[in-house]
């Protein structure tokens, strides 16, 4: 372990203060220069500025795990638009975007739609997908996604699909007529 326990806190602390979460602290000793990232995320994004006030912040820890005769390299970094949605806030954060979803053996639903609503409760998400012209409403288990995936849009989001992930009554299917911007 190249992060020593009450260094581990400091971090935590550091991180939470930001009002952001720890999402992943990885540790590569296994080269000439040892690795250590941070990764973080919040309800609103990380800013540069934030990353790199927080690498200010503990940049003189890292300077101590290594020792004289070894280099660590500390990176400070967000999620990414790659990571898979594995945790509750993940799907909040989500909301409005567009993900590309794999299920678990034997559960079912859309392989690809726009993140609503979570229901912390029950454990599902709302999820607005297109079939055609036909637009679909689903509640989707959690448990049943073994992967989900923001998939990055470069155009706006259709104006249909967000008036229904606004409309906490919509459900089930039917056909939007009409443009779907």
């Amino acid at each position: 372990m190249i992060v020593p326990e009450p260094d581990r806190a400091h971090i935590r602390k550091a991180v939470s203060d930001r009002g952001l979460d720890l999402e992943e602290l990885r540790e590569n000793d296994s080269a000439a220069t040892w690795r250590v990232i941070v990764v973080v995320d919040g309800d609103g994004g990380v800013s540069l500025d934030t990353l790199a006030n927080l690498s200010t912040e503990l940049d003189p820890l890292a300077e101590q795990w290594g020792g004289p005769n070894r280099a660590v390299t500390l990176e400070i970094t967000s999620r990414g638009v790659d990571a898979p949605l594995t945790e509750h806030r993940h799907w909040r954060r989500a909301h409005g975007r567009q993900v590309d979803l794999e299920y678990v053996e034997g559960a079912s639903g859309p392989t690809r739609g726009r993140v609503g609503d979570l229901d912390d409760a029950a454990a599902t998400v709302r999820i607005v997908s297109r079939a055609g012209r036909r637009i679909n409403v689903d509640s989707v288990p959690l448990q049943d996604v073994a992967r989900a995936v923001i998939r990055v849009e470069f155009n706006p989001a259709p104006r249909d699909e967000l008036d229904l992930l606004q409309d906490p009554g919509a459900t089930g299917t039917g056909v939007h007529e009409g443009d779907d911007r």
